[in-house]
């Protein structure tokens, strides 16, 4: 499969993510983070949510692809899987999470090929996601990567301690 093609089929299943689910994904963000101090809350329930729905909506509007490039099919699975693995809830609210995450978190490796947290969002300590071009940097890249709950393996970052 190439980019169009994984495009064009991210796109038909965008149209089905309704109001109804991007509400109970968000709600499903909320009640994860519910005992994360803040001000790690606010940026991990509105600023992360608020970055995913962005992401959502550029993918929905995203028309073609400048470059034809196949998908390295081990990696796309692995991605699917990941998700799945990571997502075994029955509840509703995270059904429509995983439905949404893994199509924006497709879109953003795949397609775009760009970091799965926004630039300049912060982590703990105060550390951000950093762009020097041509390369993003994330500073808990190598500290998550084997955690079992992260998606960073997937990621485009490097480590932050590459720019040293």
């Amino acid at each position: 499969m190439d980019r169009s093609e994984l495009l064009s089929e991210l796109k038909n299943e965008a149209r089905y993510i309704s109001n109804e689910d991007l509400s109970l994904a968000r709600a499903a963000i909320m009640e994860a983070v519910e005992n994360v101090p803040e001000p790690y809350k606010t940026i991990y329930s509105s600023d992360y949510f608020t970055f995913l729905y962005e992401s959502f909506l550029r993918l929905k509007r995203h028309d073609q692809i400048q470059t034809e490039e196949e998908i390295d099919v081990m990696d796309y699975s692995s991605l699917l899987d990941s998700i799945k693995e990571k997502s075994t809830s029955p509840d509703k609210k995270r059904d429509a999470l995983t439905r949404m995450t893994s199509l924006v978190l497709t879109y953003l490796v795949f397609i775009v090929k760009e970091p799965l947290h926004p630039v300049g969002m912060i982590f703990p300590g105060g550390m951000r996601i950093t762009q020097k071009e041509p390369h993003y940097y994330c500073p808990v890249k190598d500290k998550q990567s084997e955690t079992g709950i992260s998606f960073c393996e997937f990621c485009i970052c490097r480590d932050s301690e590459e720019l040293i």
